[in-house]
């Protein structure tokens, strides 16, 4: 005779042995909860405050849940349970921090050129969330949260059409802070200034003036005693460096006559320039580990501030902008405060040559293989690219019309980016730097400069010149100046390729000496002049008498 046993099979209790992440700032933004522990299976489901959330079962010792920015818009603590047909696990605790005071403590940019393109605001402060927008004179813009201590807003071209002064607010909802301070983002007057290596902290290698004439003689013509550098152009004064011996020279020059203003002033090893907001930037070293970055007083000369800068390659050209200099030695990015040389950030991206580039929103650096984009205020790195590519690269990127041409492969072709996304939008192979105007992208290439349509990439005409070609072209107005090795400078039309003028040097026109141990070279035009290094003679031809 058998007798009956009755079995109670009982289900698995689940377990939550921790959560990631554990905690979240009130406001923030939809987000995957990861729960870790133990019997879980595939009907297992992640209850938040008793609620159940969508869940996907990943393994009988992890779930993921789904928690939206309603779940985490108050303070507070939440248990959370996992369910599994009528087993409940333990709760566990989640913390949602209350948001500290609404406060907006710095604008990037806080200032910028009227006729800047299209651009992204980003405000710096406390208690943001993901309901946060940014307001321009109390008109809220599309934003986009970051964190809850980063915002960034679309700005369009129409705003900053003239200048004057945005108030720049941040609004939250009722209950999570109100409206912050305003703080004002200046919309300054456009300069014709040449301020940096290719004429822009950008290096679009453009500029527009109101008239031009293609000169018969020149203005003027200095020998500095050494390798003749790029120029800079600010107000009547041209900023010039000489490369003697191994060492540099600074020299201010009259705009007007080539008579010395002051200088030379000394600078240990090689040597480069750029200027913003009245003064004038020098990062010069010998190659060895130990670069200064310094400012000068540009009446004078004289030093008004000096700083390291990291790095173990050669002294870059410095880009400024907006209050703020930079510096890139070995893929090491040195950003300071302009006027009193403070440490703002360091970053780096890679063994990358070759000058940052800056624009009013973002800080631009290409190494091999890889293009950045960084807020300028802080470094935070707003986009990343990878082509995957192997081997050298690297060099300074050119940003016109909301697209970085990042030269990222050998020699100095590479990827054109939208510099607000890095989506891929094109490509391009030059031996320089490309200028590039609001319709075409000049590119040197083989000897041979192209006229490109931004449009289409149709070729609209090339010119070969004496064969020898090798500065990176500037576009001043209607015409393409460019240099060769031979000696010889051409001007020509913009829209047709035909050569209009010439002048010859009998030295080689000092072209850019991208990532060598060198002062760069190249062409510069600013205020009406166009500025030209030829061995040890820089020489100025006036092109406009009112630019």
């Amino acid at each position: 005779m058998s007798i009956p046993v009755k079995y109670t099979v009982t289900p698995p209790v689940p377990a939550i042995y921790g959560m990631s992440p554990a905690t979240a700032m009130q406001g923030g933004p939809a987000f995957t909860l990861t729960v870790n522990g133990a019997l879980f299976t595939g009907q297992s489901v992640v209850m938040w405050g008793g609620s159940a959330r969508t869940t996907s079962f990943v393994s009988t010792s992890q779930l993921t849940a789904q928690i939206t920015a309603a779940d985490i818009a108050s303070a507070g603590s939440i248990d959370v349970t996992v369910v599994d047909g009528a087993a409940v696990s333990s709760p566990s605790t989640f913390v949602v921090t209350a948001l500290p005071p609404l406060a907006l403590s710095g604008l990037s940019p806080s200032s910028l050129p009227a006729g800047s393109a299209d651009f992204h605001v980003a405000a710096i402060g406390t208690g943001f969330s993901s309901a946060s927008v940014i307001a321009w004179n109390g008109t809220a813009l599309p934003t986009t949260y970051l964190s809850s201590t980063l915002l960034r807003a679309a700005v369009s071209a129409t705003r900053v059409a003239a200048p004057g002064t945005a108030q720049i607010t941040v609004v939250n909802p009722a209950g999570q802070g109100g409206t912050s301070p305003a703080r004002p983002l200046l919309i300054t007057p456009a300069t014709l200034d040449a301020v940096s290596f290719q004429l822009n902290p950008a290096h679009t290698g453009a500029v527009t003036f109101r008239n031009v004439a293609l000169p018969a003689a020149t203005l003027w013509s200095v020998n500095l005693g050494g390798t003749a550098s790029y120029s800079l152009v600010v107000g009547q004064t041209v900023f010039v460096m000489a490369s003697i011996g191994g060492n540099s020279q600074l020299f201010a020059l009259n705009a007007s006559t080539g008579a010395t203003t002051w200088g030379p002033v000394q600078f240990a090893g090689t040597a480069n320039a750029a200027y913003d907001s009245g003064l004038l930037y020098v990062v010069n070293g010998s190659g060895n580990g130990v670069q200064l970055l310094t400012a000068l007083d540009p009446a004078t000369g004289s030093a008004r501030w000096s700083a390291s800068v990291a790095g173990s390659w050669f002294a870059q050209p410095p880009v400024a902008a907006g209050g703020l200099v930079g510096a890139l030695n070995a893929g090491v990015v040195t950003v300071l405060n302009g006027a009193t040389g403070a440490l703002l950030w360091n970053g780096s991206f890679g063994g990358a040559s070759g000058a940052l580039a800056i624009t009013p929103d973002g800080i631009y650096g290409s190494a091999p293989c890889t293009t950045v984009d960084l807020l300028p205020l802080d470094g935070t790195v707003l986009w990343s690219t990878n082509t995957g590519c192997s081997g050298g690269g690297g060099d300074t990127p050119v940003v016109a019309n909301g697209v970085v041409y990042s030269p990222i492969n050998g020699g100095y072709s590479g990827i054109a980016y939208d510099a607000e996304t890095g989506a891929v939008v094109g490509s391009f192979s030059t031996t320089t730097l490309p200028a590039v105007t609001a319709t075409t992208i000049y590119e040197l290439s083989g000897g041979t400069l192209r006229a490109l349509a931004l449009s289409n990439n149709a070729v609209l005409w090339s010119f070969a010149g004496d064969g020898q070609l090798d500065t990176a072209p500037i576009v001043v107005g209607g015409y393409v100046f460019i240099g060769s090795f031979g000696g010889n400078l051409y001007a020509l039309d913009a829209s047709t390729g035909q050569q209009l003028w010439s002048q010859s040097f009998g030295v080689p026109i000092n072209a850019s000496a991208d990532g060598s141990l060198s002062n760069y070279g190249g062409l510069a035009a600013g205020n009406g002049l166009l500025l030209v290094p030829a061995g040890n003679t820089v020489t100025a031809y006036l092109l406009s008498t009112n630019p």
